[in-house]
């Protein structure tokens, strides 16, 4: 339901700005922080109560998985976060809004792939083509920036920070201070 709002969010501000009715676009944004830090939290806790159902055994072998949500959670408020620091810039409100979607892709890739696709030898290549995508947008959102923009050095951060989340994906879930986190963020009574 938070998703669904999101998104018609994402569809209905940019239409308001359009028809210069401000004064319903900032209404609306404001709705949509709430809406958005209630994303954030919804997925933590998913996240949570995913890992923390499991026993043992199914947390050793899928425990390492509990990254991915949070990137994504992580993704999406820093996303959020500059969009609002930087409302004043439309270039940079907007890109950074759209970025919000970034983490929206993976799921839907990845299941498309996963039911619709042959077999792929490894589980993780499931999320390559929607990591490709997301870092490709990202990136096109970049270099469509005008070089001048005060925000670009921001908005180059926040590209770096995507890409390496989303590449680390494929390493840092495996390192032993990940698991110690996972297994630690397992523990937390919240779920």
């Amino acid at each position: 339901m938070l998703g669904t709002c999101w998104l018609l969010l994402l569809v209905v501000q940019p239409l308001l700005i359009t028809a210069s009715l401000r004064s319903s676009h900032r209404f609306f944004g404001r709705i949509g922080l709430l809406v958005g830090a209630a994303f954030v939290v919804s997925g933590i806790l998913i996240a949570h109560r995913s890992v923390a159902r499991m026993n043992l055994d199914q947390f050793a072998l899928e425990g390492r998985f509990v990254y991915l949500p949070l990137a994504m959670a992580a993704i999406f408020a820093i996303a959020l976060l500059l969009a609002v620091m930087w409302r004043r810039s439309a270039a940079a409100h907007g890109r950074f809004m759209a970025a919000t979607a970034l983490p929206l892709l993976d799921p839907l890739f990845a299941r498309l792939l996963f039911f619709y696709a042959p077999p792929l030898p490894a589980e993780a290549l499931y999320q390559v083509p929607a990591f490709a995508l997301s870092i490709a947008v990202i990136v096109a959102m970049l270099v469509s920036l005008p070089a001048t923009s005060p925000t670009r050095r921001s908005f180059q951060y926040f590209s770096a920070g995507v890409t390496a989340l989303l590449l680390g994906f494929f390493v840092i879930p495996h390192t032993t201070r990940w698991q110690s986190f996972a297994a630690w963020f397992r523990e937390l009574p919240v779920t």
